[in-house]
């Protein structure tokens, strides 16, 4: 291989690992030029092939790093493409790397929240499916009890981060009244009418008629949100999950949801998901879907265009602070930390 002429910039190496965001490799590499180079290996590759694809790499955008990931001593940052980073081994992560999240996602889940509640009040689609087959029994000219609606409701925001924040803007202009409760103080003007700890919100639940679970998954949150908590939503409060699914606890929301404990639940992220060494399509360990009580969609929630073009650029911008050597953004861990 001839040498690059020595007045030649080094070309940094870019390594989209696994299925997010490789069919956006083109866009990437547009973003950032000439200067780098993008390449795509997927996790089902060959040991060899992996070595070869993140050999004397810059970075990588990777949703899941583990021992079977060859990661180089070269590397200086891994991006994961969403909030969520554990999947992320740190035992396998180079010393002299950086591991950043990226958000944008906030509106499009603050957005997929409020269409949802909209939707659990009015329930407009069963009302359109009906009325298509025929049937007026939803219309008051034939007797149809009322529906809810969103205003005047009290909604409970667990976690106020991004998404609690855009999601109480959004709710302000329903007339509805918000509660939240966050593991630090929340701002004293943030859109809120009442503010909790993360040890009272079976406290703030039962004044709530939507709780909306918008915290991060870590090891203090697994399992937040148990039975007594659910027990304080009561037999009419609906459960809003849009963070990890085990956030909440799964046995304790199918007791209350079969049960009649709660009123109902609309979750968008599961306690298991589907890969191709399991074909097993089920999201959960209980049949949810058996249920009346419950909406469900398949962790779609903050995948908006909106949000692709937010964390491209995001990402990139990462990507470009990492080959010049300047400070990283939403460093989720850093060498030194793992050091300490």
């Amino acid at each position: 291989m001839p040498e690059q002429p020595a007045n030649t910039a080094p070309i940094h190496k870019v390594v989209i690992y696994g299925d997010s965001f490789a069919d956006r490799r083109a866009e990437i590499q547009a973003a950032l030029g000439d200067a780098f180079t993008v390449v795509t290996i997927g996790h089902g590759a060959s040991r060899t092939e992996k070595e070869s694809a993140f050999a004397d790499a810059l970075a990588t955008i990777a949703v899941r790093i583990d021992a079977d990931t060859p990661i180089p001593p070269s590397l200086r940052l891994i991006q994961v493409p969403g909030i969520g980073w554990d999947e992320i081994d740190l035992g396998h992560v180079p010393s002299g790397a950086t591991v950043c999240n990226v958000g944008g996602h906030e509106t499009g889940v603050a957005e997929y929240c409020m269409a949802q509640m909209l939707e659990w009040c009015h329930r407009l689609r069963p009302a359109e499916e009906g009325f298509r087959r025929g049937s007026w029994e939803r219309s008051s000219r034939f007797g149809a009890p009322p529906h809810r609606e969103l205003s005047g409701a009290t909604v409970g925001i667990i976690g106020f981060g991004a998404i609690g924040r855009v999601l109480a803007r959004q709710l302000q202009g329903f007339g509805v009244r918000i509660l939240a409760a966050n593991r630090s103080a929340i701002p004293a003007d943030a859109d809120v009418d009442g503010r909790y700890a993360l040890a009272d919100i079976p406290v703030m639940l039962r004044d709530c008629d939507f709780a909306v679970v918008a915290i991060a998954l870590t090891p203090e949150t697994r399992g937040l949100i148990g039975a007594a908590t659910l027990d304080a939503l009561g037999p009419q409060g609906v459960l809003v999950n849009v963070a990890r699914g085990p956030v909440v606890d799964e046995t304790a929301l199918w007791d209350a949801l079969s049960g009649g404990r709660i009123g109902g639940a609309i979750i968008d992220v599961w306690y298991r998901y589907p890969g191709a060494d399991d074909p097993d399509l089920s999201p959960a360990h209980h049949p949810f879907a058996t249920l009346p009580n419950i909406m469900m969609t398949p962790h779609l929630s903050g995948w908006t265009s909106g949000t692709v073009a937010r964390r491209l650029s995001l990402m990139t911008d990462n990507i470009r602070r990492a080959a010049a050597g300047h400070a990283l953004v939403n460093a989720v861990s850093t060498p030194e930390e793992r050091k300490a």
